[in-house]
């Protein structure tokens, strides 16, 4: 129907706000600073099964929708709740993320969840809203890659009471570029692999597969690291450099269980950190060029040694690359402060501790990066 444009001005003034959000294809609802809801759409009626006198009143995380991330770790705390995260920081989110909600018949669905603040007309934050999508027509297929990746990462050791090894990985996506192996080359010698391919997402965890192909074709190399790096570089070469737009980073350490003997080296990583029992945290420095940029690479090995009650930590560089809310990047100083307060030693558990610090540091809604943590102590 041909419509006479000069009668029919669009007067948004005139169109309630609440409508118009009830008729977009997307899930939206919005809460007070509580988290309580005090608007939910039609969309998120149909996404959920949850209607609006289920939910209207009550705070998103009370058996509602109850937001889980890909690992299945709970996100309606403060930290990791994507919306919460908004309003404290007064931030948008730039990408979406991708959590699973609960529905009103208890399955989980996936959904691309982007959130913002909500400002009076003084511009404090009043709120929060929420719009997300119903991503399972094409999340099956998502799935299973990470399920592959998550069977290509790993730690391969048997109980030994003479150490303790913690390791926390956290994709920034459902797959990431992030690859560790963690790996006992006989009684006494164990092995610690960390590679970082620049970037995150599905092209740089293509590249990740290929290095746990190249770590079972080298693994005989692997008791000495400089010699190690300098064979992966060689490979690496071939499939992955400066002309593809990508680079990867990478570490490699032997760890003797009977002294306590480290050596590593280090194809541009961040070095690790020693955190010595009476709180001194030592960096051991060694460097080197990153994986396939150089045809005659030269890696030199670093050693040092843990004492019963040391402990060790390597990570990504998803760790330290984050800013405060004055956009000051996380000083090396200041990381080594939160490395030695989470008290490593305790492992995996302390692990998560130090990401939840990380985050609470920054200015993110998430850490932007891929994130990887390995600690090693030696116990008494």
């Amino acid at each position: 129907m041909k419509t006479d444009c000069s009668s029919a001005e669009l007067q948004l003034d005139a169109i309630p706000s609440a409508s118009i959000l009830d008729n977009l294809p997307d899930g939206v609802y919005i809460t007070d600073l509580d988290r309580r809801i005090v608007f939910w759409n039609s969309a998120a009626e149909r996404i959920t099964g949850w209607s609006r006198k289920d939910v209207v009143g009550k705070c998103c995380r009370d058996n509602v929708l109850c937001h889980v991330d890909k690992d299945g770790h709970l996100l309606c705390g403060e930290e990791h709740c994507p919306l919460h995260r908004a309003m404290v920081t007064g931030q948008t989110s730039l990408t979406p993320h991708l959590i699973f909600a609960k529905r009103r018949d208890r399955r989980r669905v996936p959904v691309e969840v982007s959130v913002s603040p909500l400002c009076n007309s003084e511009g404090n934050v009043i709120g929060g809203i929420e719009v997300f999508r119903d991503l399972s027509s094409q999340f099956e297929d998502l799935d299973r890659a990470r399920a592959i990746q998550r069977e290509a990462v790993g730690m391969y050791v048997g109980p030994d009471p003479r150490l303790r090894i913690g390791i926390r990985y956290t994709p920034h996506d459902e797959v990431g570029g992030d690859f560790y192996r963690v790996e006992g080359l006989d009684e006494d010698q164990y092995a610690f692999f960390v590679a970082d391919i620049v970037g995150h997402g599905v092209p740089a965890a293509l590249y990740a597969m290929e290095l746990r192909a190249l770590w079972d074709e080298g693994e005989e190399r692997a008791a000495q690291p400089a010699a190690y790096l300098d064979w992966l570089s060689h490979r690496v070469e071939k499939f992955l450099g400066l002309g593809m737009g990508y680079f990867a980073t990478a570490l490699h350490m032997v760890y003797q269980a009977g002294t306590g003997a480290l050596v590593c080296a280090s194809a541009g990583h961040p070095a690790p950190l020693i955190v010595r029992e009476g709180g001194t945290v030592e960096t051991m420095r060694t460097s080197g060029p990153g994986l396939g940029l150089l045809p005659d690479p030269l890696y030199q090995p670093a050693c040092a040694c843990l004492d019963p009650g040391d402990s060790l930590l390597i990570y990504t560089d998803g760790a330290f690359e984050i800013e405060d809310r004055e956009g000051v990047p996380l000083s090396e100083e200041r990381f080594r402060e939160l490395v030695r307060e989470a008290r490593i030693e305790r492992g995996s558990s302390a692990l998560a501790d130090l990401e939840v610090h990380l985050l609470r540091h920054s200015n993110l809604l998430s850490l932007p990066d891929d994130l990887t943590l390995i600690s090693l102590h030696r116990n008494r």
